[in-house]
């Protein structure tokens, strides 16, 4: 099935697909390419797969979304895929008021110009950034990573497109049947099994337009009160999950060190929360495009979004 997305201008799918090669926790989940990637979910059960391209350029986008199961797609769960793409791109963010404020900032104009049609890349889903935020915690980045992946082999779904297998992650349903023990044995250590089956028991059971919609104050109190969450993990699923900003409370040495390269001068972390804080609900698109600094590139001329 093929089907077509028109996201809000500027759009430039080379500048996601930069961000999804350094980015640490979707690591080998997706096939990245030139000019397209290729990614799984799991729907009703169901893996799909789905491969975007970009037409047109930044200013004039327009994405052609091919999906690939081994069964029929019901129209339920086609536009449930479709939604997760758009999702996961953030093709429905209007970029505007972010633009305006960074162009009158001298620190961030240059990066934000250099950046144009960059938009919030997210995991698919606000399950999948909760369950990466409980099993992430205090451990190494590669031993997460691991974690994550036996989880995604145990209870998620697959599909094959042109020979390479895709591993869906797992919906919340698949992860609580799981039961504690055997969540324990795939999540070793503390009290990741615990966390994630309370996740999934949360999450089976919520209605996602409340976690989309609802005043933030509402949506933080609900995660906090699962167990296993806290200030940061909840902040960590509202912006990585869901695009909301709640405050700069996640903070790394990295963001700093990119924030003082930035500013030409060195920055504390209370320095970094308050530029983030000056954006106001644009503070999480202040701190993804210093994050971004790092390791996107801008596409070099008659890359950008290439016409067809």
């Amino acid at each position: 099935m093929s089907l077509a997305l028109r996201p809000v201008a500027p759009f430039d799918l080379s500048l996601s697909l930069e961000f999804l090669r350094g980015f640490g926790p979707m690591a080998g989940e997706q096939l990245v390419e030139a000019g397209s990637f290729t990614k799984a979910i799991c729907c009703s059960g169901q893996a799909v797969a789905f491969r975007v391209r970009q037409k047109g350029d930044r200013d004039r986008p327009i994405l052609d979304v091919d999906l690939f199961s081994d069964r029929a797609l019901s129209a339920g769960v086609w536009r449930h895929v479709l939604g997760r793409v758009q999702a996961l791109l953030s093709t429905d963010e209007d970029l505007g008021p972010f633009h305006a404020l960074a162009a009158a900032d001298p620190a961030m104009a240059p990066l934000v110009s250099r950046l144009r049609g960059l938009h919030h890349v997210k995991f698919p889903s606000a399950f999948e950034a909760a369950c990466w935020g409980v099993i992430n915690q205090r451990i190494q980045l590669p031993l997460a990573r691991a974690m994550k992946c036996a989880l995604m082999r145990r209870a998620g779904a697959s599909v094959v497109v042109d020979g390479v297998e895709h591993w869906g992650f797992p919906e919340p349903r698949a992860v609580e049947s799981l039961g504690e023990t055997e969540l324990a044995r795939l999540l070793p250590g503390g009290r990741r099994a615990r966390a994630v089956l309370e996740l999934a028991r949360a999450f089976s059971s919520v209605d996602e337009r409340f976690l989309e919609r609802a005043p933030i104050d509402e949506v933080r109190e609900w995660l906090r009160a699962i167990h296993g969450v806290g200030p940061f993990t909840s902040g960590f699923v509202l912006y990585r999950g869901l695009g909301r900003f709640d405050g700069a409370t996640m903070i790394s040495p990295k963001l700093v060190d990119a924030a003082s390269r930035i500013h030409g001068r060195p920055l504390s972390a209370s320095d970094v929360a308050h530029l983030a804080g000056e954006y106001g609900a644009w503070g999480g698109h202040w701190m993804l495009y210093v994050w971004a600094s790092t390791f996107v590139d801008a596409p070099a001329p008659g890359r950008q979004a290439a016409a067809s």
